[in-house]
């Protein structure tokens, strides 16, 4: 396991935060929210042990047969939450994603106030997805 990681790690432990090991460089983390049920976040670590690291959000809300308010939307998103950038992807799926370049003495700190911000991101974006999903 590579030192950023491992320091994301401890912190979260000590936040008392439940993670899930999905290999050497990834972990999930499950939120309920008060505006989207749950947000499921990906840390990914990157591969070779840099100092980089990309927080992101699967399949928030699904805009099959949609794509221009989707497009609309993401712009819209794009222009108010500067920490975290909206795409479609190629499911017509809203996605979250935030990367960013951390400093070895501070990365558990770091990635853990990341990943509070992009979560309340995700959950404050959520009512104008959901309102251009099903206007």
């Amino acid at each position: 396991m590579q030192a950023y990681m491992k320091k994301f790690i401890e912190k979260m432990d000590e936040e008392g935060i439940k993670y899930t090991e999905m290999d050497e460089t990834t972990l999930r983390v499950c939120f309920n929210c008060d505006n989207i049920k749950s947000v499921n976040a990906m840390v990914v670590f990157d591969e070779d042990g840099k100092n980089l690291v990309q927080f992101r959000c699967w399949e928030i809300e699904s805009f099959k047969n949609k794509e221009t308010e989707a497009l609309a939307l993401c712009n819209e998103l794009n222009y108010h939450f500067r920490w975290v950038k909206f795409f479609v992807d190629k499911d017509m799926d809203i996605v979250a994603l935030l990367d960013a370049m951390l400093e070895e003495e501070t990365a558990g700190d770091e990635c853990f106030s990341l990943l509070m911000r992009f979560v309340n991101i995700v959950d404050d974006a959520y009512p104008a997805i959901a309102k251009a999903r099903w206007a």
